[in-house]
């Protein structure tokens, strides 16, 4: 009889294998939703953020491979290149946001970015600590 009921249409090893089957098909879908964003040239914008609020300027650097051009996205930008390095001034001459915007050639390692100097709107120097560069697609 033991016989009989590996060989009935619901019997322990059909449904074994359906199971297997099941689990599978569940392993392959999942991993497709984990690869993460995929590996593409674009622009990031890098954001000073701020302690104190409105702000006047900023020098940064960038360090990496694939950097292209740099542009504003508040106020005015200057930027000089060398190599994988490049210098960023970004100014708000009316005291506010400091935003600019760096081509990349994969979004999905962003340059690494140094915050050397920040001024507030009245021109004084103001001291890092609390202040960050945040960089974003």
């Amino acid at each position: 009889m033991k016989g009989d009921a590996l060989r009935e249409p619901g019997g322990p090893r059909r449904r074994g294998v359906s199971t297997a089957l099941f689990l599978t098909a569940a392993l392959a879908l999942g991993a497709c939703g984990d690869e993460g964003p995929a590996s593409a040239p674009g622009t990031l914008t890098a954001t000073v953020v701020s302690p104190n609020g409105a702000e006047g300027a900023a020098l940064v650097t960038l360090l990496g491979a694939g950097m292209g051009a740099v542009g504003a996205s508040e106020g005015r930008v200057f930027s000089e290149a060398h190599g994988d390095t490049v210098h960023v001034v970004v100014v708000n001459l009316a005291g506010g946001g400091l935003r600019f915007t760096v081509q990349v050639a994969d979004t999905t390692q962003p340059p690494a970015g140094i915050l050397v100097e920040v001024s507030g709107p009245d021109d004084r120097i103001r001291g890092l600590a609390g202040y960050r560069l945040e960089l974003r697609p």
